[in-house]
């Protein structure tokens, strides 16, 4: 489906807001729910933080059957998180990051107070969780990495220290899904040290995509368990300590579109088992205490433990053409401490510092065949070998402050210095062989350093900052005016074949974000309605080129995805919600994100063009790529979620039925230089539950009207055509990402100690 334009899904959201505010201005007797959150590291209301903030609750995801981190997405618009295997990419105002390359995201992720530097791990399995919060914008001060984009942090459950508690949610999917979650509370020494302990396990074929070489449905299993030990052993101090583990085994096709088949029919033709296999572990500690003065000191670590194998199809076809084997283990352990007052009148202050420091090997072992065109007729194998060394240090000082300079109004000043050291080494070796029908013959061995010596240490460090003022209009409206600077330090790219030494690694970036918004609390409390415009300017931006041709050591054309610096960029838009509650049996509530990005300085950027890639060595290129978007995302997109419930009294029991729509337009695909499509998805829940909350069951349809769209593509490298001895263009394109197909499930969860 196409949407026609973006005043489609302004007037979906106008349509319905109409009906709403008469019936608001009749009764003032329902009030909504307050939200807290935690986005300045101290605990306050949503409507007093200057700060983009969306805010989804475990309760929420359990309503909405969400099981995996991608679904996210369509709890909030402007939200885009993609991948469930190694390239994974969370991304908001209109920008991600492709995490091929080893840097930090331009949204991070923090688990329970900590950084998590592989947020890849994240992506297979949500449960037990108590809240996440989306911070929009640039994160510079008081987080762990600073994030151009934005944040989100996730709150896992803690311990009932009072009494026993805990659920069983067990639920089945019509692809030969089932999703069970369970979780249990031990008070071991009561209102003073508990025990929580929650695991999962999902085995599914959700995703609808055949491999019809193979004959084979491509199908993931997720097992994963949490531990969680909290002590409060006095009103001034608590500590709590939790154990995460998680392991994937998911199948890695790869879907093409060409020669007769569309994106939609979800086809992979791989002539092998691809497998992607994850095995995570996350040590997280964290301890408050508060003097008498009421300073509170926290202290946090965690260690991350991480090991990914892919074995892929690296041609997508049923070709014998290219595969690759990448392992890549990972260690990172980040330490953070902080000193905060609280409760002062004028005042209120943070200080800390960060540090943390990681140590990966990703291996590669490919093996590609190819016809040089200087040996025709006879295939050569060329098989490489590689290990990608990294290490990294990273640490900084911070301190926030908010200062109140009147009755009304709010000042925050924030500053960070931000120093980072990487060290990156990736030499290859490649042996090629002449395939004859005599046998093999050894006709090159190459070495070549994937990262030059000149650029395999880099240093660099920055200054953030944050400046807000944040007004009270009157008791219900807040206004506010802020002004954050991003940094992201640079790196070396790292590949899975040796590429031309020029995408060998790229420059820090820099942002300047400039923010204007409001919280309006609506009619006595029983509606809210929070808007944000922003500004946002990159400097040496991080642009992801997408599949640039390239001449190869065997004379052959390649593929790379390097991340290359852009003089400049900027993304600009605005981000809305708005909530009500109708009546006392029905609420609403909704959420509309613009945002457009733009190559504004992007002269002979790495691109792949129609004109042939020239004879020599390494050779590629390049586009003016100014005026074109800066990321994959599309420009407007919308959610409108909504439940209806009533009694039925002699069962002490209540019936209901929730929706939640999602509309997105275009999104555009820098491999191709072109749109890609719009769609509108529902998703439909039918369910009976306890007055008291101790029982549920629900049946669900997600994307009911089965809609399809293509969201993200690449192009695929040149494959063999051993009929006529030959390379040739590859006939199909991958299929990065698409909208999952229509699912029905069902879902009965049983929640003790109520």
């Amino acid at each position: 489906m196409r949407i026609a334009s973006s005043s489609v899904l302004v007037s979906a959201i106008v349509a319905l807001g109409v009906p709403l505010q008469s019936v608001a201005q009749s009764s003032g007797s329902l009030v909504l729910e307050e939200i807290i959150v935690t986005a300045q590291k101290r605990v306050e209301s949503l409507a007093d933080t200057p700060i983009t903030v969306n805010v989804v609750t475990g309760e929420a995801l359990d309503e909405f059957a969400i099981f995996s981190f991608d679904e996210l997405s369509n709890m909030t618009a402007g939200l885009s998180i993609s991948g469930t295997q190694f390239d994974t990419d969370i991304a908001t105002r209109g920008l991600g990051t492709n995490l091929t390359a080893p840097i930090s995201p331009r949204v991070t992720t923090y688990m329970d107070g900590t950084f998590i530097a592989q947020e890849r791990n994240l992506f297979s399995g949500l449960y037990d969780l108590q809240q996440l919060e989306l911070l929009r914008g640039p994160q510079g001060t008081l987080y762990g990495k600073s994030s151009p984009a934005g944040a989100i942090t996730i709150r896992t459950t803690n311990p009932n220290l009072e009494s026993i508690d805990g659920f069983i949610r067990q639920s089945f999917t019509d692809r030969d899904g089932s999703n069970t979650q369970v979780a249990a509370s031990l008070p071991l020494i009561k209102n003073t040290l508990g025990l929580r302990v929650s695991g999962l396990y999902d085995n599914n074929e959700n995703s609808g995509v055949t491999n019809v070489t193979l004959d084979e449905d491509s199908q993931t299993e997720t097992k994963a368990y949490r531990i969680v030990l909290l002590w409060e052993p006095s009103s001034n101090f608590d500590a709590r300590l939790s154990w995460h583990s998680i392991e994937d085994d998911a199948d890695a096709d790869i879907v093409v579109e060409g020669q007769g088949i569309d994106f939609d029919d979800r086809i992979a033709l791989g002539d092998f088992d691809g497998a992607y296999e994850n095995k995570a572990e996350f040590l997280i500690f964290e301890s408050n205490y508060t003097f008498t003065n009421d300073w509170v000191a926290t202290v946090s670590y965690s260690y991350q433990d991480a090991s990914i194998d892919r074995f892929f199809d690296g041609d997508a076809t049923e070709v014998q053409g290219r595969e690759q084997f990448v392992p890549s283990p990972t260690e990172n352990s980040i330490y953070e401490f902080r000193l905060a007052s609280q409760g002062n009148d004028f005042w209120d202050w943070t200080v800390g510092a960060y540090y943390g420091d990681a140590e990966s090997n990703t291996g590669v072992e490919a093996t590609t065949y190819v016809f040089d065109p200087r040996i025709p007729g006879t295939p050569v194998r060329a098989d490489t070998r590689s290990t990608a060394s990294l290490t990294s240090e990273d640490w900084a000082v911070f301190s926030h402050n908010s200062i109140s300079i009147s009755d009304n109004g709010t000042l925050t000043l924030g500053l960070r210095y931000n120093d980072a050291k990487r060290n990156a080494e990736q030499p290859f070796v490649t042996n090629a062989f002449l395939l004859t029908d005599m046998g093999e013959v050894l006709v090159r061995s190459s070495e070549t350093d994937g990262v030059l010596p000149e650029v395999q240490q880099l240093e660099d460090d920055a200054f953030t900052g944050s400046i807000k003022y944040q007004h009270d209009l009157d008791e219900d409206l807040m206004a506010y005016a802020a002004f954050d600077t991003g940094w992201r330090d640079g790196s070396a790219n790292i590949a899975g074949n040796p590429q031309p030494p020029v995408f060998g690694a790229f420059d820090s970036e820099d942002s300047y974000n400039l923010e204007l918004g409001f919280k309006w609390r609506l009619w006595e409390g029983r509606g809210s309605f929070n808007f944000a415009t922003y500004y946002q300017l990159y400097e040496q931006f991080h642009y992801q080129a997408a599949s640039v041709s390239y001449r190869d050591l065997d004379g052959a054309v390649s593929l790379a995805d390097p991340v290359v610096n852009v003089d400049e960029a900027i993304s600009y838009g605005f981000d809305t919600d708005f909530a009500m509650l109708i009546s006392e049996n029905w609420n609403v509530s909704s959420s509309i994100s613009f945002n457009q990005t733009e190559l504004t300085k992007a002269d002979a950027v790495a691109c792949t063009t129609d004109a042939p890639v020239g004879d020599a060595l390494w050779s590629f290129n390049t586009c003016d790529l100014n005026g074109d978007p800066a990321g994959g995302l599309p420009e407007w997109s919308a959610n409108i979620a909504s439940e209806y419930w009533g009694a039925l009294t002699n069962l002490s029991s209540q019936w209901y039925v929730r929706g939640l729509l999602n509309m997105e337009s275009e999104y555009y695909s820098p491999a191709n230089r072109e749109d890609l499509d719009s769609y509108a998805s529902l998703d439909l829940y039918l369910g009976l539950r306890s007055v008291n909350s101790a029982w549920d069951a629900n049946i669900w349809v997600k994307n009911i009207a089965d809609e399809s769209a293509r969201l993200k593509d690449r192009a695929l490298p040149d494959v063999p055509d051993y009929d006529n001895g030959v390379m040739i263009t590859s006939p199909y394109v991958e299929i990065r990402r698409q909208l999952a197909p229509r699912t029905i499930g069902v879902t009965v969860s049983y929640n003790f100690g109520r």
